[in-house]
């Protein structure tokens, strides 16, 4: 479509084709230009006046460079938002999340008064010490440099804050481990739930020989049993607390909450 704005002589558009230039000229006439009433011609000149200062209205500091196009009035609405830093594209109102179920918080053995156990602090830097010394010294080394009791009444009070607390334990033999798994589950105050490992479609089989691994989940109070070729021997103590941080200590002694 051609625009009948165009006055004479402006050329629209230029097309080449097989090497002829075809110009297409308005096709406005002059005589119809000068039929046209002297007041269509002022209004044509105000429009184009009016033109003339919008596009002047939009430079900036005259240095001839245009400002960028805003819609303001359409998005006047996230005025507010952004002041607030809220989401322009959330809901107006906030969606619940669906119940979580709630970690039962804390193991502790009938009996004992977690008030009197040391702080999460205390048993860390406790439990740290003797994870440094048996790395550097050995087991026996680590032992004697942070005493029994004080790495019983350690591992007592950070299982009393744990919302998890998971046990590997590496024994010499399936009676020995077998038997720090219920130490361990008795003294600590841990659930109790299905051994895997010692049957195999419901049939039951002899426990591994020699020694083995059991990793216990206080989650569902299941544990697992698997033979193990390694060399280490003792407990890999891991409780979860509310504050999120990794803590794992070990090899603990198998008997560490034992007292011998």
């Amino acid at each position: 479509m051609i625009d009948d704005r165009l006055g004479e002589g402006d050329a629209l558009s230029v097309e080449e084709r097989d090497g002829t230039t075809a110009t297409m000229m308005s096709t406005r006439s002059v005589g119809a230009a000068s039929r046209a009433p002297c007041a269509a011609r002022r209004r044509c000149a105000s429009t184009r006046a009016s033109a003339g200062r919008a596009r002047t209205a939009t430079r900036a500091g005259g240095e001839g460079e245009e400002t960028p196009f805003t819609n303001a009035d359409a998005f006047s609405a996230l005025s507010g938002l952004k002041q607030t830093g809220a989401d322009p594209f959330a809901s107006g109102a906030a969606r619940a999340r669906p119940m979580e179920a709630e970690r039962a918080v804390g193991f502790v053995k009938s009996g004992v008064d977690a008030t009197k156990l040391p702080s999460t602090r205390d048993s860390d830097a406790i439990l740290k010490r003797f994870d440094d010394t048996q790395r550097r010294e050995g087991t026996e080394a680590a032992v004697t440099a942070c005493e029994r009791p004080a790495m019983e009444r350690s591992t007592r009070a950070l299982a009393s804050r744990a919302s998890r607390v998971m046990l590997g334990i590496c024994a010499p033999s399936a009676e020995d481990g077998l038997a720090s798994l219920k130490t361990w589950t008795a003294e600590l105050g841990l659930p109790k739930g299905k051994l895997h490992g010692m049957d195999r479609d419901g049939v039951p089989v002899d426990p591994p020989k020699g020694a083995v691994f059991i990793k216990y989940n206080s989650l569902s109070g299941d544990a697992y049993i698997s033979g193990y070729g390694g060399t280490f021997r003792g407990v890999l103590f891991t409780p979860e607390l509310e504050d999120a941080a990794f803590r794992q200590y070990g090899y603990l002694p198998l008997d560490v909450l034992t007292g011998h």
